[in-house]
């Protein structure tokens, strides 16, 4: 398998993450030999896994407790279809799923409970975009409208925000085309974590109809054309809201 240095692959994370959840701590040589990847493509995954949290490196990698809390909430979204990512499974595959299902509803239960349970009752919305100056501008608009903001230029920390709390944004809005972890990834990757989140794009691409039917979750209300006018902004965040 080629997997090219620039890009980034949500499969390929998961990969990595049931493997060490599965056979524990490893040789950086011997995850790339178990991936199947290139020894410096495997790096650059370990190091943005560490980056994450999700990850653990000294002599050997390991899987952190933060990663084995993701690798539950994807094993909930993927193992009906595919009870073989993890060996254990196959004994007894229905117990098995519940019982994750169940550990995973738990965690976000928990999520929900400490966070959803704000001092303020306005919605909290999370923007990710490589431009410090397209930022500001959202902000502004939303902070007039009595949201409360969380905003990131750097994806790899949007996506450890979220994971920690993936219940805690009522709306998150993604750069589409941003550098490794681009916005397309990081909506598999919290849509895995939390299926019911709601998520739209503001672009300067032209793709939206693509977009719409490559990822069906997608609709064309979903994206935002760039550069934005404020008031068909707000209109699509109220209408992704259900305001």
């Amino acid at each position: 398998m080629v997997e090219s240095i620039g890009s980034f692959s949500f499969d390929v994370t998961k990969r990595i993450l049931s493997i060490l959840f599965e056979g524990g701590p490893t040789k950086k040589t011997n995850l790339a030999t178990k991936t199947g990847l290139n020894y410096n493509v495997c790096v650059r995954y370990v190091n943005m896994l560490k980056l994450l949290g999700w990850l653990a490196v000294n002599t050997e990698i390991s899987i952190t407790d933060t990663g084995r809390n993701v690798m539950r909430r994807l094993l909930n979204q993927t193992s009906v279809n595919n009870v073989d990512i993890v060996q254990d499974a196959t004994a007894n595959p229905n117990s098995y799923v519940d019982d994750i299902r169940q550990f995973s509803n738990q965690l976000l239960e928990e999520s929900t409970n400490k966070f959803d349970q704000k001092a303020q009752s306005k919605p909290c919305i999370m923007i990710v975009d490589d431009e410090p100056d397209v930022l500001v501008t959202y902000e502004s608009f939303l902070l007039h409208e009595g949201f409360d903001i969380k905003k990131f230029t750097d994806s790899y920390k949007a996506l450890k925000a979220f994971t920690s709390h993936p219940n805690l944004y009522d709306l998150v809005i993604l750069d589409i085309r941003m550098e490794n972890l681009n916005g397309l990834q990081l909506y598999q990757c919290m849509k895995a974590l939390n299926p019911s989140s709601k998520i739209i794009f503001a672009s300067a691409l032209d793709a939206a109809k693509e977009l719409a039917t490559v990822f069906p979750g997608i609709s064309l209300r979903d994206i935002i054309k760039k550069p934005v006018d404020k008031q068909n902004f707000l209109r699509s965040i109220r209408i992704a809201l259900g305001k």
